[in-house]
């Protein structure tokens, strides 16, 4: 009971403070759909439009400094060259909708949702802005909207605790066909044991519940945990708790300046998905991904938030 009144108690802050607050910055290439619980959805690689008004991403190239400049010179030495990924994460888009419509289907409430439909070779939200716009006015203006609207978001919980999911898809080139969780933690971190919670995007959920963060990485009662009881490969997980000697992200920009690293009491997790989900499942066994991911969530969501 006590537990029901604290949730609702959250909806109404959430909605009184929305009321209240600024509207969300506009861009025709950024889509916003506001919420109504703790929790935040955003997608910033699975955009299709390319707009010739933005020049292509090219990769930086160190200065005497060692700093990246963007976009780099056509000559720069090969030990110089500051990479860019301008490949779109492929269905990431598809699959979050589906969470979105069934976590909506289940529960009555409607998370925040942030999409970028840009194609990342034009713009990539999940870097710093002088990786991901390059200095185009018009990529500038679509990556402040982006963020912008995360900020906005995360504002209309009013001061609530809340979960910001970042959805991606990476290459799987050695068909490991890991889900990997990012937390701020590199692997050689999760590979020796030696974890330090003030790095971490979740801080304020381990804080808050004075929670050992090795039983978010991989106890029971983790998101890897319920992959894996859900069917899907995840790393960290009770199954496999370090990345060994596997490719492993970390989480990006998005999860680093949006979740709890560096206070605040809105975390954040980045969710890789493989290629064998994204690509090359069916429709249907990807949208059946979809609703479990939905259902884990939810969980999550009900035990810790």
């Amino acid at each position: 009971m006590f537990l029901e009144f604290v949730n609702l108690l959250g909806v109404f802050l959430s909605i009184f403070v929305s009321s209240f607050s600024p509207p969300a910055p506009s861009n025709v290439y950024v889509e916003y759909i506001p919420g109504n619980t703790n929790l935040i959805f955003s997608v910033p690689h699975d955009g299709d439009t390319n707009l010739t008004s933005i020049p292509l991403r090219r990769n930086g190239c160190k200065d005497s400094e060692g700093v990246c400049i963007y976009p780099g010179k056509e000559e720069c030495d090969p030990d110089k060259i500051c990479k860019v990924i301008i490949g779109a994460d492929l269905n990431a888009k598809d699959i979050a909708k589906t969470v979105f419509d069934k976590y909506v289907e289940s529960t009555g409430k409607t998370p925040h949702m942030i999409i970028s439909h840009l194609h990342r070779s034009r713009l990539d939200p999940n870097r710093p802005v002088e990786q991901a716009a390059q200095g185009n006015p018009e990529a500038i203006a679509a990556y402040e909207a982006f963020h912008g609207s995360i900020k906005h978001a995360h504002e209309a919980l009013g001061g609530q605790h809340g979960l910001h999911i970042d959805f991606h898809g990476y290459t799987d080139t050695y068909r490991q066909n890991n889900t990997m969780i990012g937390y701020l933690f590199v692997s050689k971190e999760l590979n020796s044991g030696k974890i330090d919670i003030k790095k971490s995007s979740i801080q304020a959920l381990v804080a808050r519940t004075g929670l050992p963060v090795e039983q978010f990485l991989y106890g029971q009662e983790s998101l890897g945990a319920m992959f894996e009881s859900a069917g899907y490969k995840a790393v960290p997980s009770p199954r496999q708790p370090r990345p060994g000697q596997e490719k492993y992200y970390r989480g990006g920009w998005i999860t680093q300046v949006h979740g709890s690293r560096d206070g605040g009491v809105i975390d954040a997790i980045q969710l890789e998905f493989p290629t064998e989900i994204r690509t090359e499942a069916s429709d249907q066994d990807r949208y059946m991904f979809g609703v479990k991911l939905a259902e884990n969530i939810q969980r999550f969501q009900t035990l810790f938030y």
